[in-house]
């Protein structure tokens, strides 16, 4: 598998990244809205990605869905039919103004620090330079916090995650006699599979 696309989130007039999600299973199912989309790039293995923002009430708002419906016909969201569109994660586009009822925090992040990069899952949230979590009380945003201090303290605690012999195994894998693609280990890749969006390893 291949680093993955982050959702999107617009905030101000900036687009950044979701990095971590409290409550991930709380926070979006797309199984919810009658989809059932398939893997359609190995860089977006969810078959969807989405752009998050607020509307005018400051309520948290699904803004746009990209995804696939493995082929079969998709169906509308509020009422609204998907649009032919090409992408890593299907042939679907929504543009929507969905309200969402989820209570918990959320990370958005911008600024990547290249030397933090991980080929598979993804990113970790303190390999970015900006952090900044949002939190939502059913939906509604009720406050910003500015993570980026403790996100560069855990850049100065933790090693880059991927070593330069990792990163050697990754491009000779098969001469290392590893079976894993890119020649990483079991323990390396269930290690930074497992981050995803839970929000624990930032705090």
């Amino acid at each position: 598998m291949r680093a993955q696309f982050f959702d999107g989130f617009d905030f101000a007039d900036f687009k950044l990244s979701i990095v971590a999600v409290e409550y991930v299973e709380d926070f979006f199912n797309i199984e919810e809205f009658g989809l059932h989309p398939i893997m359609y790039n190995e860089a977006c293995l969810r078959g969807y990605t989405a752009i998050f923002g607020f509307n005018d009430e400051k309520m948290l708002t699904l803004h746009k869905l990209l995804t696939n419906n493995n082929g079969m016909e998709p169906p509308a969201i509020d009422g609204i039919k998907p649009v032919p569109f090409n992408s890593p994660a299907g042939d679907l586009k929504y543009d929507l103004n969905h309200v969402m009822d989820y209570s918990g925090s959320i990370l958005i992040a911008n600024g990547f620090i290249d030397k933090y990069f991980v080929p598979f899952g993804f990113q970790l949230p303190h390999a970015f330079r900006k952090v900044y979590e949002l939190t939502f009380r059913h939906g509604l945003f009720v406050r910003v916090e500015d993570k980026s201090e403790a996100a560069r303290m855990l850049r100065i605690e933790y090693e880059e995650p991927v070593t330069a012999k990792k990163k050697m195994q990754m491009r000779v894998g098969s001469w290392m006699r590893k079976s894993e693609e890119y020649g990483f280990d079991d323990e390396t890749i269930a290690q930074y599979m497992d981050l995803s969006y839970d929000t624990k390893y930032l705090f």
